[in-house]
């Protein structure tokens, strides 16, 4: 679609990106050896490239069922990125293989989030962690609501398979308890340009 590729679309998607990447390098700590990072539904993998700037030590590898169209081969030539697509069910990763999985409002466009959360588990090491973020609606008007403007903004994009499988956060609660994550840390924040609340989660097995 050409709008993804006008500038003023791309400069609200960078300045998205940053906001994120300042929210997560809270959950991150610092360090010097290098970190496994997978980001699951990676996108255009801006905020990757801006997580990088705060957190250099980290290995990001970016996973999607399609390319974005704004995924250019000047990012993917960066040394501590890389992007890989598939269209199979189950994630292409061996168990125990990430520091870091990151699902950044991405769960809902899953065929499965239940499903998908348990394939997240699996591919973070035994001392690793899920870092979430989602939006989470409370009562039908707030599902309408965050349905209708991820289904408009995603339909900007070219190629991008939208659908709209959002849980409630009392859905995830129970979903976390009865998969055995532990909630190390939940916060929210509200996204650029819409100002959407949407949940933050830590989670460890």
């Amino acid at each position: 679609m050409f709008i993804a590729n006008l500038k003023l679309y791309k400069k609200l998607s960078r300045y998205r990106s940053f906001t994120l990447a300042r929210h997560l390098q809270q959950l991150i700590p610092e360090g010097k050896d290098p970190v496994r990072v997978l980001d699951f539904g990676c996108g255009n993998m801006y905020t990757a490239l801006e997580l990088l700037n705060v957190r250099p030590q980290l290995h990001i590898t970016g996973l999607d069922v399609v390319r974005d169209q704004n995924l250019t081969d000047e990012t993917l030539a960066h040394s501590q990125l890389d992007f890989v697509q598939y269209d199979a069910q189950e994630i292409p990763f061996p168990s125990d293989q990430f520091d870091y999985v990151l699902a950044l409002n991405t769960m809902h466009h899953t065929p499965d989030p239940e499903y998908y959360l348990s394939e997240l588990k699996r591919v973070i090491k035994p001392d690793g962690a899920i870092l979430m973020i989602e939006e989470m609606y409370h009562n039908r008007l707030d599902k309408a609501i965050i349905s209708g403007h991820d289904w408009v903004l995603n339909k900007m994009k070219k190629d991008i398979p939208v659908p709209l499988n959002f849980r409630s956060n009392r859905q995830y609660l129970k979903e976390f308890n009865r998969q055995e994550l532990k909630v190390v840390h939940v916060g929210g924040m509200r996204t650029f340009p819409f100002g959407i609340y949407v949940y933050t989660y830590k989670l460890v097995k």
